[in-house]
């Protein structure tokens, strides 16, 4: 079955709200190590370069951003000789509401003003497309929302929020323009079938599907279906399908609404009550219950 590029752009998800102001002088500069996160990096001021990428470093100016995607280690620079330091807000995944600003350097003026995501991708298929680029750029012209609207997004309550949010949209822009020039992206995305099996999950998780319904939703057979899913993902069919019934059921739960937990259950497509707070405290480690009174909580 092939699908769209608006349905793969409208399954694409961003989780997270790690996100900081980096100044650097003259001598400043950090380095990143290797992870499985998608780093966001907008110049609001001056110029950087990233380096470590696979090719030559990349400068970058003010208004332009930066998506790399791959989770290769690299190192930012205001200058490059400038000096790397590792800052542990970025590498242990800090949560902040507002993105705190830190300095880099020896104290001298800022050269550079950069505003820095670390984000967690969720790809339609489980996995990066093999034919996306390592790294994805927007010119000063290219954003939807600009360097400037995001350094005011990046004040306040709610901030870290917010700017996931944008870099979500920013990302569907970049990959849309990457697609419109490359033959071979959006084929290996719309006819991947795993991929579509993992859409199906996404948008119909309460659905009473079994490994052999989904295979033949997409039109492979029940083995070779299981086999080339788990090798893509990760998981078993089943086990995404589990995640995602907890997913919404945490979503619902969170919502202080008046559904009962057996509601909940029906909802996402349990049909005990008992199996359903099982999977849930394996999930979470707490139950439905103690989750409610948590969220319910001022």
């Amino acid at each position: 079955m092939r699908w769209s590029l608006s349905e793969f752009l409208n399954e694409l998800e961003l989780r997270g709200q790690t996100w900081c102001v980096v100044e650097c002088d003259d001598a400043g500069g950090f380095s990143v190590p290797p992870d499985d996160r998608l780093r966001f990096y907008a110049v609001l001021e001056g110029g950087a370069r990233i380096a470590g990428l696979g090719g030559p470093p990349l400068g970058l100016n003010a208004g332009e951003i930066a998506i790399i995607l791959s989770g290769e280690a690299h190192a930012v620079r205001a200058r490059p000789d400038s000096r790397t330091t590792i800052i542990d807000f970025m590498r242990e995944g800090s949560y902040d509401d507002e993105p705190p600003t830190l300095r880099l350097g020896d104290g001298g003026p800022v050269a550079t003003r950069l505003l820095c995501g670390r984000l967690k991708v969720r790809w339609p298929g489980g996995v990066m497309p093999h034919a996306l680029p390592p790294l994805l750029q927007l010119g000063p012209d290219d954003p939807l929302v600009g360097v400037a609207d995001l350094a005011r997004c990046a004040a306040g309550v709610g901030a870290a929020g917010l700017l996931t949010r944008i870099a979500a949209t920013l990302l569907a822009q970049a990959l849309q323009r990457h697609a419109a020039g490359a033959d071979d992206f959006p084929a290996s995305i719309m006819d991947d079938p795993v991929a579509r099996a993992v859409q199906v999950i996404d948008q119909h998780p309460a659905q009473p599907w079994t490994v052999s319904s989904l295979a033949q939703k997409i039109g492979m057979g029940r083995s070779n279906f299981a086999t080339r899913f788990a090798s893509m993902t990760g998981s078993t069919p089943m086990e995404m399908l589990a995640e995602r019934r907890m997913q919404m059921a945490e979503d619902l739960l969170r919502q202080r609404g008046s559904l009962k937990i057996v509601e909940i259950a029906t909802r996402v497509g349990y049909r005990s009550e008992a199996a359903f707070i099982r999977r849930f405290v394996r999930q979470f480690g707490i139950t439905p219950g103690v989750m409610r009174s948590r969220a319910a909580r001022p």
